[in-house]
């Protein structure tokens, strides 16, 4: 019998065979062009809703999982999110004071496999908009009005947070009909306020408040600094007293007068040339140093002729006019011990050029004060 039935189907396929290599050639083709829509490929992490288009709509009861699913091309799988995930929205909330303010929220869920169904018939995949974020946004409404803006921004912050957190649990847990689906669809993890804006006048006395605040913790350090600074103070003069009164007991008039010389005889050891003027006060020698090199016309004389000497010497500048300074009690020609000038320079009579009685300290020279080491 079966032989017989496979013979007589080989020959209908034998008097038909364009026709029915024609409509298997048609047939490969369309499960080609329809492969989108027949071979469906769930990414990890998400779930799927079917919706048959001939038999009574969306399964609520069955949702895919993970893979490549084939189904008719005239039905549909409809892909959620399965991992968490966050959204943020912008409101204006009312305190407990009557303060409008605005705040940046952000809410983290996810869904529940098994709820596919219900929101897909319910809400659809834009769930979100339509059906999360309305709730969220009424609930901060309501809860904040409840606290103050002083509990909403110090420490009490976080608290407040996990009670709106609570609160919207709760309700978006009852946002889609029992009938539809019993448990909870949506499972909010989080929430929180990202930020908030104040009314510019509220924000300006805060920050004024602040800046106050600052400045009084600034005058604070101020004062422990003068405070440190007059210890600093009391116990330098304590030290300069007591160095002053160990040095005052060993310090006598013969002690000043060593150390004088001894600061005279270390100047007159140096390179530089000096003039030392004996019979000073105090019985210390008076020593002035070189000034350097200055014009004639600055000390307001003219420089002195040149003097002719042997043809085979040259002839050398002869120096300025000097003054010759000498202290009262060495003086013995001039009255008063005052200075006395003169303006020719020696006679030489080997050619060479007259050395000066004196240099002038007031031309030649500034006056070295005595170091009183």
């Amino acid at each position: 019998m079966i032989k017989k039935s496979v013979a007589r189907l080989e020959a209908w396929v034998d008097r038909h065979f364009i026709g029915v290599s024609t409509l298997a050639l048609l047939l490969i083709l369309l499960v080609f062009y329809l492969a989108k829509n027949i071979f469906i490929t769930i990414p990890a992490g998400y779930g799927g809703a079917l919706w048959l288009r001939f038999f009574h709509g969306t399964v609520q009861s069955f949702h895919y999982g993970e893979g490549t699913k084939i189904i008719f091309p005239w039905d549909e799988i409809y892909i959620y999110d399965l991992r968490v995930q966050q959204e943020s929205g912008h409101f204006d909330i009312l305190t407990n004071e009557g303060l409008q303010i605005s705040v940046d929220i952000t809410v983290r869920f996810r869904l529940s496999p098994e709820s596919l169904g219900a929101i897909t018939a319910y809400a659809g995949p834009d769930f979100v908009k339509s059906l999360v974020m309305p709730s969220v946004a009424a609930v901060v409404r309501n809860e904040a009005a409840k606290y103050t803006l002083q509990q909403i921004f110090s420490a009490e912050r976080r608290t407040v947070e996990m009670r709106i957190r609570d609160t919207i649990a709760d309700v978006v847990s009852n946002l889609i009909p029992g009938e539809l689906h019993k448990g909870t669809e949506i499972i909010i993890l989080d929430f929180w306020f990202r930020g908030m804006l104040l009314p510019p006048a509220l924000q300006a006395a805060i920050q004024a408040k602040l800046t106050q605040s600052q400045r009084v913790e600034e005058y604070v350090f101020i004062l422990q600094r003068e405070e440190q600074e007059k210890a600093r103070k009391i116990i330098e003069a304590q030290g300069i007293k007591g160095f002053q009164d160990t040095v005052s007991e060993g310090i006598s008039e013969n002690y000043l007068r060593w150390k004088g010389i001894d600061a005279t005889l270390k100047l007159a050891d140096s390179a530089n040339a000096k003039i030392v003027v004996i019979g000073g006060k105090e019985g210390l020698p008076l020593i002035l140093g070189p000034m350097g090199d200055m014009p004639a016309a600055t000390a307001g004389a003219s420089p002195a002729p040149v003097a002719a000497g042997p043809a085979s010497e040259p002839a050398l500048p002869l120096p300025s006019p000097v003054t010759t300074m000498m202290p009262s009690s060495l003086t013995k020609g001039t009255a008063g011990g005052q200075a006395s000038s003169s303006s020719n320079p020696r006679p030489n009579s080997q050619g060479v050029p007259s050395e000066p009685l004196a240099l002038n300290p007031a031309i030649s020279m500034p006056v070295a004060p005595v170091d009183s080491r």
